[in-house]
């Protein structure tokens, strides 16, 4: 069997390698220390655990407090071991991996560079979205025991439940390591046994300057799009899954000004929380539509916004019609924000509004900004681009077109001058043009500086 090495780097206690496999790429991450190969130790460890059991108490424990109280447990004699293979507060982390039956798919939970992971049916291997090399196969087929862990862990984590009238759960997992996003399927809705889709969320989050770099948007679309916050222009950030709609819609966040009273609603908190970086925020978290509960909707939260007096609100993915009513009565009363929402074309989210959630074509003048991400697959990665722009043009509505009141402002197509021209002439904030430009140029001379520090360094 033919295998290439293309990676290795280390990741908190595991050795990671991205190798070529047969024309497939391969994700492998090692332990510093396998228990498996010295169960001795894992015994004697395990031995001190269950002898002070009663020091767990009988409080529910989240992940980051059972690691916390297990150390305290144990780790003595973690210290009374010679010839350590790593650090002991990593070989601490490592022996509770395995006794919590996490260890094969934790490596992929402290990754920062794995994006999503995927797991299709039951003794199917899983496979993953790495931020550098794409969709990666790895040989981790998980037995039903180790399922069983990570479902019980997830139930600790949140009051949840899966019945078979309700086999689905959509929950956060947070921890001081990772913030994860969990999406899980069961019988008999997946019948080949339980299924999950997780996605990551970065500890430090992307900003504009990043997704310039990334070839996400030019740095002229980059500084338009700070201008629009700053006039408080609404922003609906469309695309189909996967494609980097939440990444944007989080870096174009970080540029409100940090007086602004900003109210984020969300059931999976993918919004970053900026209250640690000096902006007055309000995080809601609701129901998502898996919970068997319905105490805290995005509907009935949305429309309490009108009586929070917010300067900015944030209304992460809109997707029944429930949610797209409550979201333009908002939007009418004059709330001003971002939202992001599932569509590969502006014709087909409008047309959906429109005809299977029954939304007025005129509530679409309160729209503002429209942008369209685009994602494209190539052998084994993806590439996320800003496809169009388009402003709502109050103006325009007589416009004979079905949706003539939207105005093209950006093409990936086009040029950078024609950007330019059309900002110029044709944007509802043509009048920003100097800034915009200048912007540009400090976005520029960021990533020169930037890339010149990494030449330097190396």
């Amino acid at each position: 069997m033919k295998q290439d090495g293309i990676s290795k780097y280390k990741v908190k206690g595991y050795r990671i390698k991205i190798a070529k496999e047969n024309k497939y790429l391969m994700y492998a991450a090692e332990p510093d220390f396998d228990f498996d190969q010295d169960p001795l130790v894992f015994a004697e460890l395990s031995s001190i655990i269950f002898k002070n059991k009663g020091r767990l108490g009988e409080k529910i424990l989240k992940f980051d407090e059972l690691v916390s109280v297990l150390k305290s447990i144990f780790m003595w004699k973690v210290l009374e071991i010679d010839d350590l293979p790593t650090e002991p507060d990593l070989f601490a982390e490592l022996f509770i991996f395995k006794l919590i039956k996490l260890d094969r798919i934790m490596p992929l939970f402290l990754d920062d560079k794995v994006n999503e992971i995927y797991l299709d049916q039951m003794n199917a291997p899983i496979y993953i979205d790495h931020k550098i090399f794409g969709r990666c196969n790895t040989k981790i087929v998980l037995e039903e025991e180790e399922i069983r862990s990570l479902i019980t862990r997830l139930k600790l984590e949140h009051p949840i439940s899966v019945t078979t009238k309700k086999p689905s759960l959509k929950i956060e997992f947070k921890t001081n390591d990772f913030h994860m996003r969990i999406s899980m399927d069961f019988p008999p809705l997946s019948p080949n046994g339980p299924t999950f889709n997780i996605r990551k969320f970065h500890r430090n989050p992307l900003k504009l300057v990043d997704l310039v770099e990334l070839k996400t948007l030019s740095p002229i679309i980059a500084s338009y799009l700070i201008e629009v916050v700053k006039e408080r222009r609404n922003i609906t950030v469309i695309g189909e899954p996967n494609s980097g709609k939440t990444t944007l819609a989080n870096a174009i966040d970080l540029y409100t000004p940090k007086h602004w009273r900003k109210i984020a609603i969300e059931d999976a908190i993918e919004s970053i929380n900026q209250t640690e970086l000096g902006y007055k925020q309000l995080l809601i978290q609701i129901d998502s539509f898996e919970s068997n509960r319905s105490l805290y909707t995005k509907t009935s939260e949305i429309l309490k916004l009108l009586h929070r007096s917010p300067d900015w609100i944030y209304l992460g993915e809109i997707q029944s019609s429930e949610h797209t009513r409550a979201m333009f009565e908002a939007l009418n009363a004059g709330l001003k924000g971002i939202q992001t929402a599932h569509a590969d074309s502006i014709e087909k989210i409008l047309r959906r509004w429109e005809n299977l959630h029954k939304i007025s074509v005129t509530d679409f003048l309160s729209l503002d900004t429209i942008i369209i991400m685009k994602r494209e697959i190539t052998e084994n990665n993806f590439i996320r681009t800003i496809a169009e722009i388009y402003e709502v043009r109050t103006e325009n509505i007589q416009n004979d077109e079905k949706y003539g009141f939207l105005e093209k402002i950006y093409d990936s197509s086009w040029k950078k001058e024609r950007t330019t021209t059309r900002i110029k002439e044709v944007s509802f904030i043509k009048e920003k043009i100097d800034s915009i430009v200048e912007g540009e140029i400090q976005l520029q001379e960021q990533i020169n500086k930037k890339n010149k520090q990494l030449i330097t360094v190396k």
